[in-house]
């Protein structure tokens, strides 16, 4: 089942955002949302036989939002949200008695469409405070920020079943690159706090070869907390450079043995989209 981590409740209007790009803006401080204290939740996508769907990620504030009720966008002033580039999320009911790893008490704002928890003021992009007459209890999946650091995933290329590999994954140095999916330990990774990708294998962590320049090939080597060393999970299937906002591409979208992973400016295609899988389908 698809999930994606990291959405985050605002300490001051009470919202659910995504916490693992731009935080979009807040309603009660103009500012982008604070997350402060947040638990880390995680949503299923694509998974319409999941709870309620059509459930999407405005691009502009970075709230998730109810679509079919078109709510209202801070950003965008009197607009109803934008859902370019959202996967189509799914979420779940409150069960009786409350499922294990679950917390229930979120609620559908009538007015601004998004999901909401009583915190801070309340306020609503709409104007007043959220309103959420006919809205269920809608229940979701807790992450634990420390546990989750040890789940292993591969990182699948969207251009078909390729995975991030590395043959040699215990040496120093070793390239980075695209092969099939076999499931050996080379192919699994772990991302941690610090936003390393790590190598189940080895320890050792993805890195930029050369510092984090656009066109610059991807290796393995020992944590030394570079830049170079830091990534970030982004809703639109990207994998990102803590600085410099590059993306792993797969060079010239090929998908040869030993095709090379590059960070790369970011331009939209399929060879630049990303997934993390636990399992394999």
């Amino acid at each position: 089942m698809s999930q994606q981590k990291n959405w985050r409740h605002c300490k001051d209007c009470g919202l659910l955002f995504f916490g693992g790009g731009d935080s979009g803006r807040c309603a009660e401080t103009a500012k982008p949302h604070d997350g402060t204290g947040s638990k880390n939740y995680s949503l299923h996508y694509n998974k319409p036989d999941y709870g309620q769907n059509k459930w999407k990620w405005c691009k502009k504030c970075s709230i998730i939002q109810y679509e079919p009720s078109k709510g209202h966008c801070l950003i965008l002033g009197d607009a109803d949200h934008t859902s370019e580039g959202s996967g189509d999320y799914s979420i779940g009911q409150k069960k009786n008695p409350e499922a294990p790893g679950t917390e229930s008490g979120w609620h559908w704002c009538k007015k601004c469409a998004g999901l909401w928890k009583s915190q801070g003021s309340n306020r609503c992009s709409y104007g007043g405070t959220h309103v959420s007459d006919g809205s269920g209890d809608y229940a979701l999946d807790v992450v634990d920020d420390k546990t989750d650091e040890g789940t292993e995933f591969f990182i699948v290329s969207e251009l078909g079943d390729f995975v991030l590999d590395a043959s040699n994954a215990t040496t120093a140095g070793s390239v980075v690159y695209l092969w099939p999916y076999h499931g050996g330990e080379n192919q699994r990774w772990r991302i941690n706090s610090k936003g390393e990708i790590v190598s189940v294998k080895s320890g050792l962590v993805v890195e930029v070869k050369g510092g984090v320049t656009s066109g610059h090939g991807l290796i393995l080597n020992p944590s030394n907390g570079s830049d170079a060393q830091k990534f970030r999970t982004h809703k639109d299937g990207t994998i990102r450079t803590e600085k410099g906002d590059l993306v792993l591409d797969v060079a010239g979208a090929k998908t040869a043995n030993g095709t090379e992973v590059l960070a790369y400016t970011i331009n939209g295609n399929k060879n630049q989209k990303w997934r993390l899988v636990s399992r394999w389908h």
